[in-house]
């Protein structure tokens, strides 16, 4: 039976999870250098690290700066949306932004997404006002939210990339003035510069994010559009707001007129897909330099323009139609919200709690591999337990995350050697545990 207190939200961390929480307790200088020696920048990591000063590192903690941001975002979806079509406009795209299905469950994932998409939609937010009326409040939003982005999460250079090209392309009357405020954010991005260029050089050669094929794009634009979970209901709240947002585009190439706007949302949208695509990609048997960066999870925050133009199509509708469909799509999604919510996916509390705490001894081991490494490092530290914790030397070099691994290790938490011969508890991803007496 469903508990409130067993759901999305209070589930025990998975891997990515587990990694921010490990990271974000190490002390702040050590922080900033292990995310150095990863792929991340480091904003989200110091807002965590500030929170856990005055609160315990829990889930539910932890979890609640992502919904604190998922709030805020929705807050400026509003903002942007009132202020370029009005009130109604900005109700049905806030409400539809609120129960996107991806949006709404990255909000309880303790993950960078949701204040991610709180900066790119504040940058889009004041570059509209800054179109309206160069002041100098709006100015300072700009610089401030489009700097906190690129602190935050690497993909915010795309959507940077689409403003540019907006202003290049159909707003040049105040493309020299971004141009200097962009001047601005490349010195506030200075510090960090050296660590970007040092990651991607790190992944040049070899990382986890797969080749693209023919169901890539695809498959990203299902997630964000229907969700991440396959469910009866996905298919029909795809199907419309694809339906809805294709004929957005037909209805405009008709009329042969597009607002300045809605050009804008739509580089925010498509550009981060198109850039994303090019390191790696094969054509002709001819490869771009680097490795394949696209990730759906990534482009998270494109629910938001995406959700703007399908309100924005279904306002043109016929009253009935209008009705009809936006209310669809927001009954659709939040049966798939709902679903998500209730969730309660086996983690590795639970393996600990069922198949560790109630037998283990002060002399056993644990031992596990680096892929599975954060959460059994987090829940073994959670449950108070003193045991020597072991991290298999297999698939050190391939597997991303190793810079925190690196950390507890040199902070004596962790070793890194071979299992023993008995008396230890092995747990692999899955997750499973197997003891060996």
């Amino acid at each position: 039976m469903f508990s409130l207190s067993q759901n999305y939200l209070t589930r025990g961390f998975w891997g990515d999870e587990a990694w921010t929480s490990l990271i974000s307790q190490l002390p702040y200088p050590q922080m900033l250098k292990t995310t150095a020696a990863d792929f991340h920048p480091p904003a989200y990591y110091s807002i965590v690290e500030t929170v856990y000063k005055f609160l315990p590192p829990t889930e539910v903690v932890t979890r609640s700066i992502s919904i604190i941001f998922y709030l805020l975002t929705i807050f400026l979806v509003y903002k942007l949306a009132s202020y370029v079509r009005g009130r109604l406009f900005g109700l049905l795209s806030t409400l539809v932004v609120a129960v996107n299905p991806i949006f709404f469950t990255y909000a309880f994932e303790a993950r960078n997404y949701t204040m991610f998409a709180f900066a790119a939609t504040g940058s889009i937010y004041f570059l509209i006002k800054l179109s309206q009326k160069f002041t100098k409040f709006s100015a300072l939003g700009f610089v401030v939210l489009s700097t906190l982005g690129i602190y935050t999460h690497y993909y915010m250079f795309f959507i940077l990339a689409a403003q540019g090209l907006y202003l290049l392309l159909f707003d040049r009357g105040i493309f020299w003035k971004v141009t200097g405020l962009c001047g601005v954010i490349a010195l506030l991005y200075l510090p960090w510069l050296p660590f970007l260029a040092s990651q991607v050089k790190s992944v040049g050669g070899d990382y986890w994010i797969g080749a693209i094929d023919t169901r890539t794009h695809f498959e990203a634009i299902l997630r964000i559009l229907g969700g991440e979970q396959q469910t009866a209901v996905r298919p029909a709240l795809f199907s419309l707001s694809a339906l809805l947002i294709l004929s957005g585009i037909v209805g405009h190439i008709i009329r042969r007129h597009f607002e300045k706007p809605y050009l804008l949302i739509w580089l925010w949208a498509i550009v981060p897909f198109i850039l994303a695509a090019l390191p790696g990609l094969k054509i002709d048997g001819h490869q771009l330099p680097f490795r394949p960066i696209f990730f759906w999870r990534y482009l998270i925050g494109s629910a938001v323009p995406l959700s703007l133009v399908i309100v924005h199509t279904s306002e043109k509708l016929p009253k009935y139609l209008f009705a009809t469909s936006t209310t669809a799509v927001i009954l659709l999604s939040i049966i798939i919200d709902a679903m998500t919510f209730v969730r309660n996916p086996y983690t590795f509390r639970q393996a600990y709690q069922n198949d560790i705490l109630p037998k283990i001894s002060t002399e056993d081991k644990i031992v596990t591999v680096l892929p599975s490494f954060a959460e059994v490092t987090y829940y073994r530290n959670r449950f108070g337990l003193k045991n020597d914790l072991i991290v298999l030397p297999e698939g050190l070099v391939q597997f991303s995350g190793k810079s925190l691994l690196d950390a507890y290790v040199n902070n004596g938490m962790v070793i890194i050697d071979q299992a023993p011969n008995k008396g230890y508890f092995e747990l692999r991803p899955g997750p499973s545990v197997q003891r060996t007496e």
